[in-house]
């Protein structure tokens, strides 16, 4: 049987103060960086008791276009050490900063990766190797914070189901954490979005979520975002 490694990604969502991936625990999980704290500290600590593990850090720039996330490798983003070994039951601090800090009118966005470097496989070994790769949101923030709650769109498709939009109109981002989508005037559930999804400044995200039961006329959104709660009301359309 081949050997082979597979790389596990696992983008940091929601927000605990720590998260464990296979043996390696990070923390905090979300950086802001403003001029006054241009620079943070990541702490990551080998959870293992008997294996050291070997890690490689990647600076990405963030963007998003159609919806979709776009990565690609940043020359303004610093973080040190790039590869380093934890031993067992060790902590290595990561620092991240700037190049330059240079405050611009939209909040601008990174993600550092933390890659596991699997080790050699022992003679032996046949089967597969999971490598785990975290992405930690970096967002450094604007000159001033601009814009409203982002603004919904719905409409069912032809196939039966709810095409929901949201546009955020601001210039930072807003992280989507759970909607729950009503009638306007009753309390049961329509349809629910329960995957935590970043929208960056000016970016507009669509979901196709299949509904619960058919919606009549206006629909109530209940909203929970990492800035906090709010609702929407929206009229249903007909899709194109």
């Amino acid at each position: 049987m081949k050997r082979s490694v597979f790389w596990c990604a696992v983008f940091l969502a929601v927000l605990p103060l720590t998260t464990s991936a296979g043996s390696f625990q990070v923390s905090p999980v979300r950086v802001q960086l403003t001029p006054s704290s241009p620079t943070a500290a990541i702490n990551v600590r080998n959870e293992s008791p008997t294996d050291g593990v070997l890690l490689q850090l990647r600076a990405m720039d963030w963007k998003q276009e159609a919806g979709e996330d776009v990565y690609t490798a940043s020359v303004d983003l610093i973080a040190t050490p790039p590869i380093f070994t934890i031993p067992p039951g060790g902590t290595q601090t990561v620092r991240v900063g700037l190049r330059k800090t240079v405050q611009t009118g939209i909040q601008q966005t990174f993600r550092l990766y933390l890659t596991e470097v699997p080790p050699a496989p022992k003679e032996s070994f046949q089967g597969l190797q999971v490598a785990l790769n975290i992405g930690i949101p970096i967002f450094v923030a604007p000159k001033s914070l601009t814009g409203t709650p982002p603004v919904w769109r719905a409409a069912l498709t032809s196939d039966g189901k709810l095409a929901l939009s949201a546009t955020n109109a601001s210039n930072s981002h807003v992280q989507i954490l759970d909607v729950q989508i009503y009638d306007e005037n009753d309390s049961i559930t329509v349809a629910a979005l329960t995957e935590p999804r970043y929208i960056l400044a000016n970016q507009t995200t669509r979901w196709q979520l299949a509904l619960k039961r058919n919606p009549v006329g206006m629909l109530r959104l209940a909203i929970s975002t990492d800035g906090g709660n709010i609702e929407a009301k929206v009229n249903l359309t007909a899709a194109p």
